[in-house]
Parts: C-alpha cells; structure tokens; sequence
C-alpha cells in the first residue's frame, strides 16, 4: 500500500512539474525594428509578416516607423524594443540617416553602438540588416567621419565600415544587403515605389534574413 501510495505521489508530483513548465514557458519573441523599410508592404505584406509564417513557433513583433533614423531609433528604444522582453531582434536603420546626411559618421555610430549594447545587455540575440554593408571605396579614398554632408558615395561606405565593426564587437549577426535579392529598382512586381518594396519584394527580402536569423535561435 505505501509503494502504491509512493508512486502515486510521484506520478501526481511529475505531473505538476510538466505542466508547470508548460504553461509558464517564456513565449519565445522577434522584434523587428527599423524605419519604413520594416513598416512597408501593406497588410501582411512586410518583410516581418513574412517571417512569421516560416516561424510559426516565435512571435515576431513590428516596430517599424517610417522616416526613422539611427537618432530616432535610440530615443524609442525602450518603448519599441525593450518593453516586449524579447530574445531576439532584427535592426534595419541607417537609410534615413543616409539620404539626410545631417550628422556625422561619428554621431551615428554612436548612436549604433548604444542600441546594439543596451540590447545585448538586455539579454538580446541580434541580426542587423543594411542597405550598404557591400559599400566600398577605392583604396586610399580618406572618409571624414566628423563632417556631415559628405559625397553620397562616402557616406555609404562610412556606415557599412561602422556595420562591420560594431557586429562584430557585439556578436550579431549580419545581412550586408537586405534588398540584394530585388534590385534592380523600379520592378512593379518587386517595388510600391522607387524606394520601398511590396509584399511580393518582402518576400524575398525576408527569405535573405531568414539565414541569418536563424542562426541566432539555435
């Protein structure tokens, strides 16, 4: 009767603890977070609800803003990013910062840097994405990476030289070219505008991510 009752117990026992660990699971959660080039592609047609549906395991959240720089990601970070409690987060910011040329290469990877630490710190896996990662200039071309309003062309290079450098210091992971895989521009069956891709075009751009990504959820 004891051995019965002893069984019992650790049946009964064993039960709770499964069922413990099952309801109080941590849900497993993507951020994406970046400017128009994460918030466009109309309803279920961003690159993120793409990746939603080859994940179907992960909750992959949107914190796209149209017209969002590297300044403006920073300011929104806790709201935008650390607030879900994520495990992993997907950075694509840079282009607004680009075609503005405001500030300088310096202020902007500082700017980088910061969003890259305080999201490892918070316990963050991080895949960054870039438009410009492949930039290059020929050798011995000189970038002033304290004056804003450079040539278009060292402005490029600039930020895919801070890319390179701040992934590898935090471990991210890293896509040089978010859109290598529907350029040209201007294709109707790839492209809303002269800038931004339909749903179509983000299923592509999230087929490129995707590698990368999952690299990070091993």
């Amino acid at each position: 009767m004891k051995n019965l009752m002893r069984r019992f117990l650790q049946t009964a026992l064993f039960g709770c603890c499964f069922l413990a660990s099952l309801f109080g699971a941590e849900e497993k959660k993507i951020v994406c977070f970046g400017d128009s080039l994460t918030s466009c592609g109309g309803k279920d047609g961003r690159y993120s609800d793409m990746l939603q549906r080859s994940l179907p395991g992960y909750r992959i959240i949107n914190s796209g803003k149209g017209g969002d720089t590297l300044g403006g990601g920073l300011a929104r970070l806790e709201d935008a990013v650390l607030k879900h409690r994520a495990q992993y987060l997907i950075i694509g910011l840079g282009a607004n910062d680009y075609w503005q040329r405001r500030r300088s290469l310096n202020d902007l990877k500082k700017d980088y840097e910061t969003i890259l630490k305080r999201s490892t710190e918070a316990g963050m896996k991080i895949v960054v994405i870039s438009c410009f990662g492949n930039e290059k200039l020929p050798d011995g071309t000189v970038i002033d990476f304290d004056k804003p309003g450079i040539p278009l062309k060292h402005y490029a290079a600039g930020i895919a030289i801070i890319e390179h450098e701040l992934v590898r210091k935090y471990h991210a992971e890293y896509v040089p070219d978010m859109q290598c895989g529907i350029t040209p521009k201007g294709r109707k069956d790839l492209w809303s505008d002269s800038n931004h891709p339909n749903a179509a075009g983000n299923r592509i751009v999230a087929d490129t991510i995707l590698p990368k990504l999952r690299l990070i959820l091993k």
